[in-house]
């Protein structure tokens, strides 16, 4: 029994050292010293579910979700979306006079919809869960580009003598690490992504590097992954055709990803949560608070918005019950996915640029080598090609 188990593990470990090499144009990760977690390599990317939100009318969207999730080796389970008019006004959370702006039915059934996978999560006591909308785009390289993103993450997840590294740099000028020096960590036990986080953003229209040094806000430390070659050239890291170039590109040298803290984050085309996140959200947002949009107001809770007075020294609530109230949001830059640009479709709730971008043609910010762009080729059994041209010259 026992050597049947390491052989196994030894054939895990062969076929992760060849998928570096055989995929076409396998990125071209720098070595990192941390243990590859295999994990992240399965059917839920390390997670034990992966759900997608999709509206029952919106059947080409389901169509085309089910595919990106067989080409890339993925298990979904689908969610039902809300449509807005099914849900009544004495179902909101909060004072209606606090809501800001112009609070749609779109609004009003993505936030339903949100809270019902969070219900779900805290019922079946989900250890972990991502969740996605259902116009959601990935590279076909998702799960080592996890990896990284996984490895750089441990430093704001995984507590060591009760702080994480992030805390113990929360004080430091400008505080980074390049992945290649992180110190080993402890060995998570509930998710290979760490043991001690509430959300992990992991596809956006927009995030912003932590500045303050504040006990109770993000902290600014950055983790770097340089020469990822699943980055796109500088010129193509914005939200949208139209959108301004991302700071991440005047910042860092071409082909560099930054993990950090959330900071600012928009949109929610695919976010991860743990049980604690599930059910601190669920409280927040099913019972309490209903402002504005729900990815503002998870934006706003990752940024301590709702976070009440922290000793500084134990970053424990001061009310004396001893349970971390500090929301753990980890992001990164550029996004691992990002809101697919079909021709002529839009959004139920609203398209950040869609007015902006050729309905003639079909795109997904970020995203080099696209799943959804290279569907028909991947199907036929042929090699996925680049999104940008620019960016096949420098591989």
């Amino acid at each position: 029994m026992f050597l049947r188990h390491r052989n196994l593990a030894i054939y895990l470990v062969i076929a992760v050292v060849a998928s570096l090499f055989l995929w076409p144009r396998a990125p071209k990760w720098p070595s990192v010293h941390n243990r590859v977690d295999l994990e992240i390599l399965n059917v839920t990317l390390g997670f034990q579910h992966i759900f997608v939100i999709n509206l029952s009318t919106r059947t080409e969207r389901r169509d085309a979700m089910t595919l990106s999730a067989a080409l890339s080796e993925l298990k979904i389970t689908w969610v039902d979306g809300v449509a807005g008019k099914d849900v009544p006004d004495n179902a909101l959370p909060g004072d209606p006079t606090t809501r800001q702006g112009a609070f749609g039915l779109g609004n009003k059934g993505s936030w339903r919809a949100h809270m019902n996978v969070l219900q779900r999560i805290v019922r079946e006591n989900v250890t972990s869960a991502l969740i996605l909308e259902d116009d959601a785009d990935w590279d076909v390289r998702l799960k080592l580009q996890m990896q990284a993103f996984a490895q750089a993450a441990m430093v704001f997840t995984q507590p060591s003598n009760k702080h994480t590294l992030a805390e113990k740099y929360r004080d430091k000028p400008h505080p980074e690490f390049l992945v290649t020096q992180l110190p080993l960590m402890t060995r998570a036990r509930d998710t290979p992504y760490g043991d001690g986080w509430d959300v992990l953003w992991l596809g956006h229209c927009g995030t912003e590097f932590p500045a303050t040094t504040e006990p109770y806000k993000p902290s600014p430390l950055r983790v770097i992954i340089p020469n990822d070659m699943t980055v796109p050239s500088p010129s193509h890291l914005r939200a949208h055709p139209f959108a301004l170039q991302d700071n991440l590109a005047q910042e860092y040298p071409p082909y560099t990803r930054v993990v950090h803290a959330s900071s600012g984050t928009t949109c929610t085309q695919a976010y991860a949560v743990s049980q604690r996140g599930a059910r601190k959200l669920l409280w927040r947002f099913g019972l309490q608070t209903l402002t504005t949009g729900w990815d503002l107001m998870l934006r706003d809770w990752c940024d301590g918005l709702y976070t009440r007075p922290m000793d500084p020294s134990t970053n424990e609530d001061t009310w004396g019950s001893g349970r971390i109230k500090t929301p753990v949001c980890v992001t990164v830059q550029p996004p691992l996915f990002s809101h697919h640009y079909g021709k002529g479709a839009a959004s139920d709730i609203m398209a950040p640029g869609g007015g902006f971008v050729n309905k003639e043609t079909e795109m997904t910010p970020y995203v080099r080598i696209s799943v959804r762009l290279n569907m028909e080729r991947l199907i036929s059994g042929e090699e996925a090609v680049e999104q940008w041209a620019e960016d096949t010259e420098h591989v």
